[in-house]
């Protein structure tokens, strides 16, 4: 049966897999049994309507190839929607998302997929917990202690030297001060406070510091046991924008086309951030790949069925990993009639009504395309046994270093001991000869007199 045009439906398709590759240019003079989803679907439904159509490979006919369609600065449209808006092509047989700005260009059939913004990059590398000892606190943290310590330590001072008033050289009071309020909030045992004072002080310094230590404790155990995570760079469009702005991160894609914002102040966000970051295009996968392996982020938009976890992973061999913007809007997807076919959509979509339900599993029953693995797998309890290399690692240095401090230390003290000791002999020997003068002196004064 013929077509309601009178000829045959032009269906322009480029390569697009898992929706078009293969042997789907063959379709229909001869039977391709695996074509890519969105022909199959298309397949399907000309069959139901026993209509005559063709597929028009728009690479080769006219040069299209990874462009659905944008809006251009002369204000046509680029790609499969630019064929539709000048009747170059009857439908589109790739889906394509729905949006106002095509939906005045084009007759758009009924969704056929649910479509979310997707980012794309280069596998991060695993969190690494082993540093576990200056990790579990923020630099600021570890400040405020050191602040304290010292803070704590001179109270203490004032209080032993005004009040308990000792004897002892004052330096001697004040290095015991820092070792009692270092040895205090490591809950170590220290002097029995005389003082009121010193007896508050020590008591709120004993409360604070069981609270940080039980924290820091929690926080060790949380990082010891945590099973292996990838740093992932970003979550969602706010974080992305942040890097772009850092030039921590850039954009790729096939063609420089804007970044899609999911609000209003990302919108504003992208447009500034494109006059000094700007996308870098490519015209193939494998130069996408590789632009990809050096930092960029390729952003695109995909099916949520085959996207259940937010992070998964794009591509193993590749070393690729899928970020899904859960924040970002959900569009749909679906075929497109040119402007002047609008009854041939409506008789179109009858007939789709009875593939409907069956789209997912043509795509996943043919192994077009399968549920991505999440990035991460299921999070389980493990037992860790410490190692030096993996985990003490740094505990180690830092004892060297202490150590050695230590050394220098005692080095500099055999040093200044055996100074003083040689300084003090010299003063001996020049007051023992000095005496010794100074009694030949008064014993010839005596005989002569």
């Amino acid at each position: 049966m013929t077509s309601p045009l009178g000829r045959p439906i032009r269906v322009g398709v480029f390569e697009h897999n898992p929706d078009a590759f293969n042997c789907f240019r063959l379709l229909p003079r001869r039977d391709c049994p695996k074509p890519g989803a969105d022909v199959e679907v298309i397949k399907i439904v000309m069959e139901l309507l026993d209509w005559e159509w063709e597929i028009v490979d728009t690479e080769v006919e006219f040069g299209v190839v990874n462009d659905f369609g944008g809006l251009t600065s002369d204000g046509n449209f680029s790609g499969i929607m630019g064929l539709l808006a000048r009747n170059q092509i009857d439908m589109s047989g790739l889906s394509m998302r729905i949006t106002p700005e095509r939906m005045q260009a084009a007759h758009f059939t009924f969704p056929t997929r649910y479509f979310q913004q997707v980012y794309i990059i280069s596998r991060p590398p695993e969190n690494d917990f082993r540093n576990f000892i200056f990790a579990t606190f923020t630099t600021q943290v570890w400040l405020m202690l050191l602040v304290t310590i010292l803070g704590v330590a001179m109270l203490r001072f004032v209080i032993a030297v005004l009040i308990e008033q000792r004897t002892s050289p004052s330096t001697n009071i004040l290095t015991g001060s820092i070792l009692e309020t270092y040895g205090l909030m490591l809950k170590q045992r220290v002097i029995d406070p005389t003082a009121a004072s010193s007896m508050v002080l020590d008591a709120v310094l004993i409360a604070a510091m069981l609270v940080v230590s039980q924290y820091y404790v929690s926080s060790m155990n949380s990082k010891l046991t945590a099973p292996p995570t990838s740093a992932i760079p970003f979550l969602h469009q706010d974080e992305l924008l942040t890097l772009l702005e850092q030039k921590k991160r850039y954009l790729t894609y096939y063609a420089d086309i804007e970044l899609e914002g999911c609000n209003e102040r990302n919108i504003e966000r992208i447009k500034k951030v494109m006059k000094y970051n700007p996308v870098v295009t490519h015209e193939n996968e494998n130069d996408i790949v590789a632009e990809i392996k050096r930092g960029g982020v390729f952003y695109s938009v995909y099916d949520i069925e085959f996207l259940p976890q937010a992070v998964s992973v794009w591509d193993r061999d590749q070393g690729l990993t899928v970020i899904r913007d859960t924040t970002g809007i959900v569009s749909y997807a679906a075929f497109a009639f040119s402007s002047d076919n609008g009854n041939l959509r409506t008789l179109f979509n009858k007939a789709l009504l009875e593939v409907l339900p069956g789209i997912p599993q043509i795509t996943l029953g043919h192994n077009y395309a399968r549920k991505k693995e999440p990035e991460d797998t299921t999070v389980q309890a493990k037992r860790t046994t410490l190692s030096l290399k993996s985990h003490l690692e740094q505990l180690f240095v830092i004892f060297i270093i202490f150590s050695f401090a230590c050394i220098v230390t005692f080095i500099v003290e055999v040093i200044v001991f055996y100074a003083r000791r040689h300084i003090t002999k010299k003063v001996y020997g020049l007051q023992r000869r000095q005496c010794a003068f100074n009694s030949s002196v008064f014993f010839v004064r005596v005989s002569e007199l």
